[in-house]
């Protein structure tokens, strides 16, 4: 008899030996179930960790990024290569295709019937081969026939393509050297100092400042050839350009990846670092590429919502207003701490930049693409009951800056043969008032018809003003008041209010003398805002 734990006498496993084995075979699997488990946690927690390292390091990468603005500018010339800008006639050469090969000719031989043997001719097979030679031939005269047609085509085909790449060659070349005379007339322009090619020139350095990829490149300027002075209006980057976010880090316990917000100070601090570097970097490459400039204005706003209004706003953080002698050269500004530097500058920067915390701008940009004259006391020359039409145009348009002066708005007139169809600019620093307005004066004794209207649309587009005022010695054509509040920023002053503005404000009498004026419409248009 097997004792308990042998196999029996028939080489059989045991009843005890197959569940040991079983029990075995369990545990094995079991086992290597809880090794594979452990492993895939291992390798789990492994990808986690790689990566909220790999996000951890693009976040030190941008702030890196962030902190060298100023260093990677000066990397390279801020020097316009004028050539760079050239363009060449690039069209590429003329690819005929199968149109390249001629049509093949027909050859005989492929056609031409094989001669008849000795024993075909006695059997009449010379026949039998005049005949075929007749068809062959009449088929190769067809196919040269058809062949000189196809040649034909083909070669009208080849004059036509010639024809149309020669034209894209004439249009490529017009373009090219239409293109290169604008650029020498913008070149010969920044030498002779004209304005809107030292505008044009200009933009094209601020255009190709390097600032990251993200960043906004929208701007405004304004160039004074009197003072050699350009102003700068400049979008800065949003506050969401420096990263909130410190880190990430993986908790292999609960599966999660956690991100560990950065500082607020630090955040602030990065922000206030990167309006300082973005600025001197500005004004570095503008100085560098225009040694004629004297001077540079610049105010650096950013686009928001403010909190509390909802209202989308463009607040100022920084303004400066630099000459040239003062900016620091290129080996100084690599050791300088860029807030420092600019409040060596006399900038005014807010306190709070990243919490959008507006300043008022150094230079009034708007102001700046105006060219005024000195204020005349246009009120003091009048005589009692004066007639307005005997003053100068030069005068009335005074008298009607002193209007708004005295209904509490700021005014400059403008000087006439630079005025871009502006006679004066009124502001009133209310944000009801909506910044400046451009006002056309028009000491008429005719009609103001609808086309003056439209040259005042264009004028507010061109200056971009807030609101536009047209005042007029005559009377407004039919139709002009509703092109008016079609507009909706625009306000027109005829004679007759005029008349009664200037008694209101100004205490004086006046008349307007007119013959034959008609008689005064029902006005339907808005009060004069300023």
């Amino acid at each position: 008899m097997a004792r308990a734990g042998q196999g029996s006498s028939s080489g059989r496993p045991t009843a005890a030996q197959l569940a040991r084995e079983a029990q075995r075979r369990r545990a094995e699997v079991e086992r290597q179930r809880v090794a594979k488990e452990k492993e895939q946690k291992r390798l789990q927690a492994e990808r986690g960790t790689q990566k909220a390292e790999r996000k951890t390091a693009k976040l030190e990468r941008r702030v890196e990024e962030l902190g060298q603005v100023l260093t990677n500018g000066l990397a390279r010339s801020a020097v316009l290569d004028w050539n760079a800008y050239r363009m060449t006639a690039d069209v590429p050469p003329l690819d005929l295709g199968e149109l390249a090969t001629p049509v093949r000719e027909p050859q005989w031989h492929h056609y031409a019937p094989r001669e008849p043997g000795l024993l075909s001719q006695v059997f009449g097979g010379q026949g039998r081969h005049q005949r075929r030679l007749s068809a062959a031939t009449l088929r190769f005269e067809e196919d040269t026939a058809l062949r000189r047609d196809q040649e034909a085509e083909r070669q009208r085909h080849v004059v036509e393509a010639r024809k149309q790449h020669a034209n894209k060659v004439h249009q490529a070349e017009r373009e090219a050297r239409d293109h290169n005379n604008r650029l020498d007339a913008v070149r010969r322009g920044v030498q002779a100092r004209q304005q809107t090619a030292v505008e044009q020139h200009l933009s094209r350095v601020l255009a190709s400042v390097p600032l990251p990829r993200d960043f906004p490149r929208h701007f405004d300027l304004t160039y004074n050839p009197h003072s050699e002075q350009v102003v700068v209006r400049l979008e800065l980057p949003p506050r969401h350009v420096v990263p909130s976010t410190a880190s990430y880090r993986y908790l292999p316990t609960k599966d999660e990846e956690r991100p560990t917000p950065r500082k607020p100070q630090e955040v602030g601090a990065i922000y206030r670092s990167l309006v300082s570097q973005v600025a001197l970097l500005c004004l570095r490459d503008l100085f560098s590429a225009d040694p004629a400039l004297s001077s540079i204005g610049f105010n650096g706003h950013v686009h928001a919502v403010n909190p509390a209004t909802g209202e989308q706003e463009f607040p100022c953080l920084v303004s400066l207003d630099v000459v040239r002698d003062s900016f620091p050269k290129d080996d100084n500004l690599r050791r300088i701490t860029p807030e420092a530097c600019i409040r060596h500058l006399n900038a005014i920067v807010s306190n709070h930049p990243y919490e959008l915390e507006p300043i008022e701008p150094i230079l009034d940009f708007d102001l700046s693409k105006y060219s005024f004259v000195e204020g005349l006391d246009a009120v003091s020359t009048l005589d009692s009951r004066p007639d307005l039409m005997e003053m100068s145009p030069s005068n009335f348009e005074h008298l009607v800056r002193q209007i708004f002066e005295a209904r509490g708005a700021e005014g400059w007139t403008t000087e006439q043969s630079k005025d871009d169809g502006v006679d004066a600019v009124i502001a009133r620093r209310t944000p009801l008032f909506g910044g400046l307005s451009i006002v056309q004066a028009k000491r008429y004794s005719r009609v103001v018809g609808v086309n003056h209207i439209r040259e005042l649309a264009g004028a507010m587009e061109e200056k971009k003003a807030g609101w536009g005022v047209l005042v007029t010695t005559s009377w407004f054509a039919s139709g002009c008041r509703k092109k008016a509040l079609e507009h909706g920023r625009m306000e027109l002053i005829d004679g007759p209010e005029l008349v009664h503005l200037i008694k209101q404000h100004l205490g004086k009498d006046v008349l307007i003398n007119i013959p034959n004026r008609p008689n005064p419409q029902a006005k339907h248009g808005r009060s004069a805002k300023p």
